[in-house]
């Protein structure tokens, strides 16, 4: 399989070979104005309960026919960022809509209704079944329930924090998750509480080694990783880890790419098995910082100058169904 860069401006052409070119937009005993909502463009509030804890998420449905089972890519906000400006700043809609997916936006639950950032680097929190992982697995398998959702691509992304906790779902539910995206983010285990955390933000490694164990039975999804070389808030060195573990072990090679799109120069890394399949990219994109890649200039976390990250990674997504 090759490793060509898809640029944004291929993104209309470009088709999940999982949805059907050409379905009945209706039932034919059905009216009309169903099949017009039907066809239409959504993007809803909605809250769900687990244990205690209430949160609350947005869900993007884009046009077509709603009995299509559709791709589910769930992203999450960057540490105090708040899930409005994450929507403007990665314009992940527009790039999911295109292709016909789904995409939930959860929001961190907070006491007093500020933005908050996704406790990454807990202990209690890197867990299956405790904490934040378990709270966002239960909201997602409950889109699932609620919608025709494709089961086999069900994917999971963020920024920053998100990105971090992107990297815990892909370790601790990887039943769930078919592969991840961290955009900014920090590697799984590498820190299990708050005095670590900062040390790992600020220079790229801990004071102290984790308690947490990488799952020896499913080992890492495939990943790909975005990161800005003048990242002040995460150094890149994390984007570099995170790739390299979701290729320790597993044979292949590295391939290397150079080029410039959206006026920044970027350094593609590829991890290919011998039988083609990507298993991992990482993207290290020249003068950008703590920011989404090839965001919108309006968001307040987006450097439209980078290459597209949100296009980017759908590319990646779409070339990795689950393999369980």
């Amino acid at each position: 399989m090759t490793t060509e860069l898809i640029r944004a401006a291929d993104l209309a052409e470009l088709r999940d070979p999982a949805l059907p070119a050409d379905i009945d937009p209706a039932p034919r005993h059905v009216s009309r104005e169903y099949a017009q909502r039907a066809r239409s463009e959504r993007f809803v509030s909605g809250t769900h309960v687990h244990g205690q804890t209430v949160m609350h998420y947005k869900l993007y449905t884009p046009p077509g026919d709603v009995r299509v089972a559709r791709p589910l890519l769930v992203m999450l906000h960057g540490g105090k960022q708040g899930l409005e400006d994450f929507v403007l700043s990665s314009q992940m809609n527009e790039a999911a809509g295109r292709l016909g997916w789904m995409v939930l936006y959860p929001e961190k639950p907070t006491r007093n209704g500020d933005p908050a950032s996704w406790s990454w680097y807990m202990y209690s929190h890197q867990q299956r079944g405790r904490g934040e992982p378990a709270q966002l697995a239960s909201l997602t398998r409950s889109v699932i329930a609620q919608h025709r959702i494709d089961e086999q691509r069900v994917h999971v992304a963020g920024l920053s924090a998100g990105g971090a906790m992107a990297a815990v779902l892909g370790q601790t539910y990887p039943d769930l998750f078919a592969s991840v995206g961290v955009h900014s983010g920090l590697p799984y285990g590498a820190v299990d509480d708050a005095s670590g955390a900062s040390s790992l933000q600020r220079y790229g490694h801990a004071d102290q080694q984790p308690r947490v164990e990488r799952s020896p039975t499913h080992g890492t999804p495939p990943t790909i990783v975005f990161h800005g070389m003048r990242d002040m808030t995460v150094h890149p060195s994390n984007g570099v880890r995170i790739y390299e573990n979701a290729v320790a072990g597993q044979p292949g090679e590295h391939r290397f790419e150079n080029g410039r799109e959206g006026g920044r120069a970027y350094t593609r890394r590829t991890h290919v098995a011998p039988d083609g399949r990507t298993n991992a990219e990482l993207w290290l994109i020249e003068g950008a910082g703590h920011a989404w890649s090839g965001g919108d200039p309006q968001g307040l976390q987006a450097d439209w100058q980078g290459p597209a990250a949100s296009e980017q990674m759908l590319c990646f997504f779409i070339r990795h169904p689950a393999s369980h």
